[in-house]
Formats: structure tokens, C-alpha cells, sequence
């Protein structure tokens, strides 16, 4: 236990002895800076910024313990980004000894117009649309998303190279981290206008479909239409009975009635559909013929019958006639 104690001693001053220590800015403007040892950072960072926040630009100073993703090597770097209604360009300067960021860089001078245009979101609608020129070292297209406390934007603008590079591993836009942490993932292009936002049309497609079973409707007008003119030929039928209370020359009239047989044929392959009451008429007809047959034959027997007794009643008188 004893022994412990010392060797854990050893190993903290050992490994606060390696360690980088890098100036660190006390306030705001940067006018006093005190030595910080380092955690894990490997490079020290001093960089003048000239931010512009609503047309307004205010110069930054910021010295600190840097990454290795920010200063991937010692030497002079130019970030750049703009967003539109923020912009920041920054010159930092990487090194790697003990408080070698003392120095206090010059401010970068105001950057030239390029041939990129990206672009940008209105802050009052978050609505991205708006062309926005690059300038200087900006030659990427930037799309992402910024949260800072209970809100969260859209970021689109001009990017340098190595801001697009940095952002995603710092979680933050390099020497612009006050407009909040990213997000979302960081979306790079190089060509003008390449950042456009990404609307879904997807749904207006799937409306079209809808309208095309409308037609299925217009199927059912046939059925309507053939039933009711069917119909009317079992009228014909009741007429026929009227004539057989005559004479037996109606018997002739009798086979005439056959062609109600035909409008049986002609009524059931039209209504494919199926309507009963075209085929209900049709079975009446057969049982009016049978009765005109037996009436016609009722009445030829008859009237034989009455030819019989008159030949009878005429023999009788004759045999009367030439006794006297």
C-alpha cells in the first residue's frame, strides 16, 4: 500500500511533464492569455478572426489547445465560412511546443469574389433558396443543421475546404461556434448551386392512381338498358286468347301463336346479367296453347255431333213422309 502511493505520484508528474501547454485567452477580446496544459490536444492555435453577424463584423482573437483534426500539421491556414446572415473568416496558425501560440496574427483583409455560388437560408423563414457568392477561398458548396439551445436551423452557404473537412470531427463550425453545434451530417459539393435543398415529391404520384377506378362504374348502365324492352312481348300472348272464343276457323290462328317460342330465344342471351323478370314471362305461353287445342277440339266433336242428329232427325222424317 505504501508503495502505491509513490508510484502514482511518479506516473502524474511524468505525464504532466509531457504534456503540451498551449496560451489560452482570459476575456473576450483576448487582451491577457495564461498557460494551459493541454489533455489530449497535440498542437497550440492562435487565429484572428473579422466575424459579421447582420452586416455588423467584430475581429476575434482566439488562442487555445487545438486537435489534430483542426491542425492536422504546424503552419498557417485560412477558414472561411459564410452563411449569409453570418460569415467568418479566420487566419490560424498551428504549432507544437509549449506556449508557441503567444503571438497575436494579423487580421485577414477582406476576400474577392469567386466564381462558386451556393445556397443560403433566410433566418425569418429557414427557407433555403436564396443564391449566395463565394468569395476567396470558399470553393465548397456547405448543407448541414445548427442547434443551439431549443432550436434548431438549417445551414446553408460557402464553405472552405478545410472548414468542411474539420466540421464534422470538431461538431462544430471551426472559430464560428457560437452559432450553434451541428446536428446533422455535414454536406459537402464543389460545383455552383449544388447544395439545393431536397423536396419530396414522391406523394404527388400516388394521387394519379386514385382516378382510374372510376370507369368500373359505367359497367352496370348495360343491364339497364336491355331489360325493359324485352318485357313487352308477353302482351301478345293475352291477345291470342280473346280469339278462340270463335268459330273453329280460329284453330288457325292457333299456330300463329307459336312464335311466342321465339321471344323466349331472343330475351334470354341478351340479359347476360341475369334480371329475372325477363324469363318468369316467357313459361306462361305454353299453357295458353294446350287449352286452345282441347277448346278446338271440344268444339269440332260438338259440332259433329250436331251434323249426326240432324241426319237422324231428316231420316226419321223421310220414313214418315213415304209410309203415308
Amino acid at each position: 500500500m505504501k508503495m502505491i502511493l509513490p508510484l502514482t505520484l511518479i506516473v502524474t508528474l511524468f505525464s504532466t511533464a509531457g504534456a503540451l501547454m498551449c496560451e489560452t485567452c482570459t476575456n473576450t477580446q483576448c487582451s491577457s492569455t495564461a498557460p494551459v496544459t493541454c489533455t489530449s490536444e497535440t498542437m497550440c492555435v492562435t487565429a484572428s478572426i473579422q466575424a459579421t453577424s447582420s452586416g455588423t463584423t467584430v475581429p476575434q482573437i482566439f488562442k487555445a489547445c487545438a486537435s489534430s483534426s483542426l491542425c492536422p500539421a504546424a503552419g498557417n491556414q485560412t477558414f472561411s465560412g459564410d452563411l449569409g446572415a453570418s460569415s467568418a473568416v479566420a487566419s490560424a496558425q498551428c504549432c507544437n511546443t509549449d506556449n508557441c501560440n503567444s503571438a497575436t496574427l494579423p487580421f485577414p483583409a477582406a476576400e474577392a469574389a469567386n466564381s462558386l455560388q451556393c445556397f443560403s437560408c433566410d433566418p425569418t423563414t429557414s427557407t433555403c433558396t436564396t443564391p449566395l457568392q463565394c468569395r476567396g477561398v470558399e470553393d465548397r458548396c456547405l448543407q448541414t443543421t445548427l442547434t443551439s439551445g431549443s432550436s434548431t436551423v438549417p445551414a446553408f452557404g460557402c464553405a472552405s475546404s478545410n472548414l468542411c473537412a474539420v466540421a464534422s470531427s470538431l461538431g462544430s463550425l471551426p472559430f464560428m461556434q457560437s452559432l450553434g453545434n451541428i446536428s446533422s451530417t455535414v454536406n459537402c459539393c464543389g460545383t455552383s448551386l449544388c447544395n439545393a435543398p431536397q423536396t419530396t415529391t414522391a406523394p404527388t404520384t400516388t394521387t394519379t392512381a386514385a382516378p382510374t377506378t372510376t370507369p368500373g362504374a359505367t359497367t352496370t348502365t348495360a343491364a339497364t338498358t336491355t331489360t325493359p324492352a324485352t318485357t313487352t312481348t308477353s302482351a301478345t300472348t293475352t291477345t291470342t286468347a280473346a280469339t278462340t272464343t270463335s268459330t273453329a276457323t280460329t284453330t288457325t290462328s292457333a299456330p300463329t301463336t307459336t312464335p311466342l317460342a321465339t321471344t323466349t330465344t331472343t330475351s334470354t342471351p341478351i340479359t347476360i346479367t341475369t334480371t329475372t323478370t325477363t324469363t318468369t314471362t316467357t313459361i306462361a305461353p305454353p299453357p295458353t296453347t294446350a287449352t286452345l287445342a282441347t277448346h278446338s277440339a271440344m268444339t269440332t266433336s260438338s259440332n259433329a255431333s250436331c251434323v249426326r242428329l240432324a241426319m237422324i232427325h231428316l231420316l226419321v222424317g223421310f220414313l214418315v213422309f213415304i209410309s203415308y
